[in-house]
């Protein structure tokens, strides 16, 4: 079965910026940037349980090449709610305030 995935503005605004960032540095890097989140979406809609449950229904994954996590937690049978891409330099404490 595979979930919808929906996303937080915040998440969405997340990905912009990162996009922004890289594309600044590298022309194309951006484009790569969102394809490499794009590919870890899809293991989520497929299978959101492949990755573990790390603090109270949040789950988080790394993207390949980028040092960026995806936080998201399952909402329903079918669907998936992402909470923020976040550059792991970044506090994780920043989705106390969005996972509510």
């Amino acid at each position: 079965m595979i979930y919808e995935v929906l996303f937080r503005k915040e998440a969405l605004q997340d990905i912009l910026e990162a996009i922004a960032w890289y594309e600044k540095n590298l022309v194309g890097l951006g484009d790569e940037f969102l394809i490499a989140v794009e590919n870890e979406i899809h293991l989520i809609e497929q299978n959101p349980y492949l990755f573990e449950d790390k603090y109270k229904g949040i789950r988080k994954v790394i993207t390949n090449r980028f040092p960026y996590i995806i936080y998201y937690r399952i909402e329903s049978e079918k669907k998936v709610l992402i909470f923020a891409v976040l550059h792991m330099s970044r506090n994780p404490k920043i989705l106390e305030k969005r996972h509510t």
